[in-house]
């Protein structure tokens, strides 16, 4: 069975391999990036049998009352990867947020995230959560590739 919940210092170690294996071997680097997803941001983990599988992160831009969220990671180990796992995190972060701004009394505006146009997968598994393409980046990240910004609006619209 699936559980997920928000991150605490025993997640720690999946993001650290985490970091590692996505964004090269500074060990330092890896470091505060776990701290920042545990402490700074706000991250969830979807765990199995106690082993964590996967992990999704957001953070508050320009302060609560922008109503402004960046999802700015989710990974989800290879063996799970095709199983629903990515979604399920998507959805429970979704709420997450939600909730978040909803029990401080301050109204979502948006949630965006920035997507690599190669990323189908990515790309497909936010449209299905309403997200749409709001602008794209060359070179933004990466040389010779697209960034697409992904984005859910809660504003209501005139």
């Amino acid at each position: 069975m699936t559980d997920i919940q928000p991150a605490t210092e025993s997640a720690r170690s999946y993001f650290i391999n985490d970091y590692l294996s996505r964004y090269g071997s500074f060990q330092d680097l890896a470091e505060q990036y776990a701290d920042a997803c545990i402490f700074t941001n706000r991250s969830l983990v979807a765990t199995i049998n106690d082993k964590i599988i996967g992990g999704i992160t957001w953070s508050i831009k320009e302060g609560i009352n922008s109503g402004l969220v960046e999802i700015f990671q989710m990974s989800i180990l290879k063996e799970y990867r095709g199983k629903g796992y990515g979604s399920l995190l998507v959805e429970k972060c979704l709420q997450d947020i939600e909730s978040f701004y909803c029990l401080r009394g301050y109204p979502l505006q948006r949630v965006y995230i920035i997507i690599t146009e190669s990323n189908i997968i990515g790309r497909n598994l936010y449209r299905n959560k309403d997200f749409y393409v709001a602008a794209s980046l060359m070179n933004h990240r990466f040389v010779n590739q697209m960034d697409l910004f992904y984005v859910k609006d809660y504003f209501i619209k005139n």
